[in-house]
């Protein structure tokens, strides 16, 4: 199998372009290195063409942007487009092919790709909903009243704790943080850390927590924020 994919492609989520994926060829290997702006929601990135899906997994901060980088062999290509139009979030092909097999009549025109698709390409208003497998399932909605002198908020999950700061020092250490909450305080945000989790963060003054809050009897420490900076009291 011939593979021809190296070049520089748009990573196009809801519809927009937000970044770019540059592939080269590196001896026996491709290399993969996608960059694309700061995102709220988790990215799971995969490159799409022929028809066909390529995952490469899931998008890093890296300083003021998301990044992904992988390197994959000939054999790791096999079920990977032979040719690339664009990268996405992971499904795209699948809900495509949900399309194709439902009774709505075939357009009389097919929408060519010149930069931007439309997220309605994917995703018919008669399309039935694709159910993700259990592991690619966001996080659920949890509304909790937490025991803490900051007072009764709403909780919320945050899958990415480093999109509240500004500053670079903060995000780095921030990157590795999982299972946190996040709620809104007047003009402030307050980011529940799992305490394990905060306890093994380096020390630095990029990030300070100065409560303490009770979660489905778990023990999180609170980190203050305000206007992307870390504050150090209540």
């Amino acid at each position: 199998m011939k593979i021809e994919i190296t070049g520089c492609y748009p990573i196009i989520l809801d519809g927009e372009t937000v970044g770019e994926i540059t592939i080269t060829r590196e001896g026996v290997f491709w290399s993969f290195d996608a960059k694309c702006e700061m995102r709220d929601e988790i990215v799971r990135l995969s490159v799409y063409g022929d028809g066909k899906e390529g995952y490469l997994g899931i998008m890093e901060p890296f300083g003021e942007v998301l990044r992904l980088t992988k390197k994959f062999s000939r054999n790791a290509l096999n079920e990977f487009p032979t040719s690339i139009s664009h990268a996405g979030e992971k499904g795209e092909v699948h809900s495509l092919e949900v399309e194709a097999h439902t009774s709505r009549p075939a357009p009389v025109e097919t929408p060519q790709y010149s930069g931007e698709f439309p997220r309605n390409y994917y995703l018919r208003e008669d399309t039935p909903p694709v159910v993700p497998p259990e592991d690619d399932k966001p996080p659920p909605f949890v509304l909790l009243s937490p025991h803490s002198e900051i007072g009764e908020l709403d909780w919320r999950p945050c899958p990415m704790p480093c999109s509240l700061f500004s500053g670079v020092s903060e995000k780095k250490v921030c990157s590795n943080i999982t299972g946190a909450f996040l709620a809104r305080d007047g003009e402030n945000h307050l980011l529940a850390v799992p305490e394990d989790i905060a306890q093994t963060l380096p020390a630095s003054s990029a990030i300070c927590f100065i409560d303490k809050i009770i979660i489905c009897d778990n023990i999180y420490l609170i980190c203050k924020i305000y206007q992307g900076k870390p504050v150090s009291e209540l």
